[in-house]
């Protein structure tokens, strides 16, 4: 039985970082976020200042960690040299109806370098937010 003990241990450790909680960022509302898929119910559009306090804190974070908070992407592109780029849809548009193309709605794209490590996040149409 202790020649058993550590092989048992070894078997459970590649289980232990799927017992932890899903990555969060206090102050932002990642259910509802992700609860807008493509942005069509206009949530997101309504959360763009929230989104945009929170951009640079999600710099260097794995994808694993993005997708726990901004869950999954509502689309995905390969680029060149083994980087990756999510797209988030900001608000409403032709992705609402035409579920399998890109739209020219506005949206947040989230690029991974080729250590899957958040490098960098753009606006294809930067939203003005008025500050209070």
């Amino acid at each position: 039985m202790k020649k058993l003990l550590p092989f048992v241990f070894l078997l459970a450790v590649p289980f232990l970082p799927s017992c932890s909680e899903p990555a969060s960022i206090p102050g932002f509302d990642s259910e509802t976020w992700q609860q807008d898929k493509k942005g069509c119910q206009g949530n997101r559009f309504a959360m763009t200042a929230e989104f945009d306090a929170i951009r640079k804190e999600l710099y260097g974070k794995p994808e694993n960690e993005v997708k726990d908070i901004l869950g999954k992407p509502d689309a995905e592109q390969l680029m060149s040299r083994g980087q990756r780029l999510f797209i988030y849809y900001l608000e409403a548009g032709s992705q609402c109806e035409k579920r399998n193309q890109l739209s020219n709605a506005n949206r947040a794209e989230v690029r991974f370098n080729a250590l899957n490590k958040v490098s960098e996040i753009t606006y294809l149409r930067p939203i003005q937010t008025t500050k209070k």
